[in-house]
């Protein structure tokens, strides 16, 4: 009898370990927006898709220039809302418009305004030398684009950033500073988080510890 119960209990154990392993699991590299922000299908044209999966179903055909309002990001693709119909496209195919929105009110806001928009372009790929948001930057090519969407002109490289805008201590952080490392550079966006172009293999990602590597400075850049 012992050993029928035995048996029992691990049969039931198993099951509920393989139901739980089946659960979805959400992703901490997702970036969502709650009102979305602009952008249109490049480079080819692709499938809008009911799932995140080349065999998921197509929900419509979109062309190079269809104007999309984009959700998410997560992984490789993006969440997106076109002609009153929301799926998913393979980002590669999703151009984000990087005309950013006005600074106004105070140099927290300020700063919040500049980290939002920097996080637009999680998942695009990082190219060294490069200073496009959407095809490829390297990481003071991104922190360099990303404001200079706002108007501003920044050094170009990532020691020569440490001496930009005005200098802030480690414990004063506040979202849009820029974080300057040992030959790299990033933003940061709060809750000791940062946004920065991180690696090939990575992209522009948004990694949990700002303080991930040795700070060498942080900068104040608006006003």
């Amino acid at each position: 009898m012992k050993r029928i119960i035995k048996k029992a209990a691990v049969i039931v154990l198993l099951s509920f370990t393989m139901v739980t392993a089946a659960l979805p699991v959400s992703s901490s590299k997702e970036v969502s927006a709650s009102s979305g922000y602009s952008g249109k299908i490049f480079r080819h044209w692709c499938k809008l898709r009911t799932r995140k999966s080349k065999s998921s179903k197509t929900i419509m055909k979109l062309k190079v220039g269809t104007k999309v309002t984009v959700l998410s990001t997560s992984g490789s693709w993006r969440k997106v809302r076109v002609k009153g119909k929301t799926g998913y496209v393979l980002k590669k195919y999703v151009y984000i418009n990087t005309k950013a929105p006005k600074l106004s009110g105070s140099t927290s806001n300020k700063g919040k305004t500049v980290a939002s928009f920097a996080k637009r372009f999680v998942g695009n790929p990082y190219r060294w030398g490069g200073t496009n948001l959407n095809t490829g930057a390297d990481c003071s090519g991104f922190v360099n684009s990303v404001y200079k969407s706002f108007g501003y002109r920044l050094p170009r490289t990532s020691s020569s950033l440490r001496r930009a805008g005005r200098k802030v201590s480690y414990s004063k952080k506040q979202p849009g500073d820029i974080i300057c490392y040992s030959g790299h550079v990033a933003i940061y966006i709060g809750n000791n988080k940062i946004v920065h172009a991180s690696s090939r293999k990575t992209g522009i990602k948004i990694s949990p510890k700002a303080n991930y590597r040795k700070v060498v400075a942080v900068r104040r850049i608006v006003k």
